[in-house]
């Protein structure tokens, strides 16, 4: 029966075996040739249409349905979500416009005057003044320490003298009462002044008012404390003569003085110093202390104030120098309708008040 299939076949030879007696194939084997037949045809089909393609675009969709890049002479398709196929195309399109339409913005805003910069240059001019004023108000200060320094030697200088009228009409006060504003304890009107101050600094060192970095003032004279603290890593800033916690009065002899100029009508200098002992007179309390707090406040205030023009000027000249800038011009533009009119205000802005 071989021998008549054999027959049957005259193409097969006689040393190759009949198919139906070869071994079947194993279905694995077969499944990794046909993914491996796949992935060489799919390597063939993307070298083939991805061949004469921008390198910029050979990730993207099909050239076809992208658009052309807005770059100048390009002619490759933009990427997806993008109108450009590179940066650089983008940035000599960005070029281009600036070299076209710059000199005749420039030349718009060269002839047509801006009132906002004639707002700005007022203003600025008006922070001059004004920073001028302070610097010499913080002049007139320092001129007006020296002189509380001067007084304060005059009062040291006098005599001592203890007036007993004085001190008796104190003594008729011993039985007057008021409440400490900062404890709330009554005590005599006597020494309630004196109570009230070291109860205050009591207080006071509970709280602490520190910054990172110290101060450097206009002056000779410091104005404040300044003094490192380890644990919290920052600067005291209360004011020097009035730091409870880092300063401390110093103590009273016997014959000291009290030196505190007097007045006539609250506030008119009659040249007389008072004479009493430092230590029983209990009307000028600490006044040293409280004249120089005075200035040094007003110094403060000063200061403060010289912070707010600097700002100011700050942003003034800033919205100057971006109102004549490339993107500004760039993106803003003044339509001038009468060719004839180069002063684009109202008849209201450019005609000044007279009333």
């Amino acid at each position: 029966m071989y021998g008549a299939l054999m027959a049957g076949r005259p193409w097969m030879s006689d040393t190759e075996e009949p198919w139906f007696l070869e071994p079947a194939p194993e279905p694995q084997k077969q499944a990794v040739d046909m993914k491996h037949m796949k992935k060489k045809k799919e390597k063939q089909k993307h070298k083939h249409t991805h061949k004469g393609k921008h390198p910029e675009q050979r990730d993207g969709k099909d050239p076809a349905s992208l658009q052309q890049c807005l770059g100048p002479g390009c002619v490759y398709p933009a990427r997806p979500g993008s109108k450009y196929c590179s940066d650089d195309c983008g940035m000599k399109l960005a070029a281009d416009r600036i070299c076209k339409i710059l000199p005749q913005r420039i030349k718009q805003w060269q002839n047509s005057p801006c009132v906002a910069d004639e707002h700005g240059k007022k203003m600025l001019e008006c922070i001059h003044c004004e920073q001028q004023a302070t610097h010499t108000y913080l002049k007139e200060m320092e001129c007006r320490l020296h002189e509380l320094e001067a007084i304060i030697l005059r009062g040291k200088q006098q005599t001592v003298c203890k007036g007993e009228e004085n001190i008796e009409g104190d003594k008729n006060n011993t039985d007057l009462q008021i409440s400490c504003v900062s404890c709330g304890k009554p005590i005599s009107m006597r020494v309630a002044q004196r109570h009230m101050e070291r109860c205050f600094a009591k207080y006071e060192c509970r709280s602490t008012f520190g910054s990172l970095y110290p101060t450097s003032t206009e002056g000779a004279t410091q104005l404040f404390c300044d003094v490192y603290d380890p644990e919290s890593r920052t600067y005291c800033k209360r004011l020097q003569v009035l730091c409870p916690e880092h300063s401390q009065d110093a103590k009273v002899t016997n014959d000291e003085v009290c030196g505190c100029p007097l007045v006539h009508n609250v506030f008119e200098l009659t040249g007389d110093f008072c004479r009493l002992p430092k230590r029983l007179c209990n009307r000028h309390y600490c006044w040293e202390k409280l004249r120089r707090a005075e200035v040094d406040l007003e110094r403060v205030r000063a200061l403060h104030k010289l912070d707010d023009l600097f700002e100011q000027e700050h942003k003034v000249r800033t919205a100057m120098i971006n109102r004549a800038g490339l993107l500004p011009l760039m993106l803003h533009q003044t339509i001038q309708h009468d060719p004839l009119t180069t002063d684009l205000r109202s008849r209201v802005e450019r005609e000044p008040c007279l009333t």
